[in-house]
């Protein structure tokens, strides 16, 4: 049970925080930005945790934005009324009917699909979301920019690093379903691309692994570490982590 509370709190951006009131949406209302929100439909985006999937789903309107969490680890949803919107930055701000302030950014649109950056506003509501400014491409805070495909519920994360990696310690064979570290095999529990965070199992044994951006290069940088207790492995953070060179041997 301590592991589903820190899962959830973690990965779906849940916890007490800040409340925002009506007085301060007016208060702040002259630095709104009023243009146009274009972008509408139904957005998912499906990921796997503790060997089961969710579905995260953000239906996107001219006025609001209706959140739904679906799965067998936790379900939620809310709608967000639309507080601003800036078309040069792409950047939307929102409050619930719970007077939690988020703000998103959106960037990659085709007619497919939209990557989204989401950022619950703990500290300080409406000014926290004015401020904060647009996430670096490679961001992994708030568990960084996720893919999310119009009308197709079934789009998963895939580990994009295939094939097979060494070190002057062990090797890695790496795949989105199965990674071998030296040979022994863990299945995929869960991978999600915004935090670049690959976690696999054998036995009671779970190995994680981050990796930083992905490129042609055949040198790659990898955190790789084995764990007895999930909850300590998730509890690690991107930012947390010493990454080491790996070499690209095959194929």
């Amino acid at each position: 049970m301590k592991y589903f509370l820190y899962a959830l709190s973690s990965l779906l951006l849940l916890g007490c925080g800040y409340k925002s009131t009506s007085d301060e949406v007016a208060r702040f209302s002259s630095q709104f930005s009023q243009d146009e929100f274009t972008l509408q439909g139904p957005y998912h985006w499906d990921f796997q945790l503790m060997g089961g999937t969710q579905n995260s789903l953000h239906t996107l309107y001219a006025d609001s934005i209706a959140y739904t969490m679906k799965g067998a680890v936790y379900s939620t949803q809310y709608t967000m009324e639309k507080l601003s919107f800036d078309q040069v930055e792409n950047k939307w701000i929102g409050r619930d009917g719970e007077g939690n302030v988020y703000v998103l950014f959106f960037k990659d649109q085709t007619d497919q699909s939209v990557s989204i950056y989401k950022h619950k506003c703990k500290n300080n509501g409406i000014e926290e979301a004015l401020a904060f400014k647009l996430p670096d491409e490679n961001a992994t805070d708030d568990h960084g920019w996720n893919v999310y495909t119009y009308n197709q519920p079934d789009a998963q994360d895939l580990l994009e690093i295939v094939g097979t990696y060494a070190n002057a310690d062990h090797s890695l064979d790496l795949t989105d379903s199965l990674v071998l570290l030296a040979g022994s095999p863990f299945t995929k529990l869960s991978y999600h691309a915004g935090e670049r965070r690959w976690v696999g199992k054998q036995n009671s044994f779970y190995l994680q692994l981050f990796f930083k951006e992905v490129s042609n290069d055949p040198e790659i940088f990898l955190f790789v570490q084995v764990y007895e207790d999930l909850e300590e492995a998730y509890q690690v953070k991107y930012q947390d982590v010493s990454f080491s060179p790996y070499t690209k041997i095959f194929p």
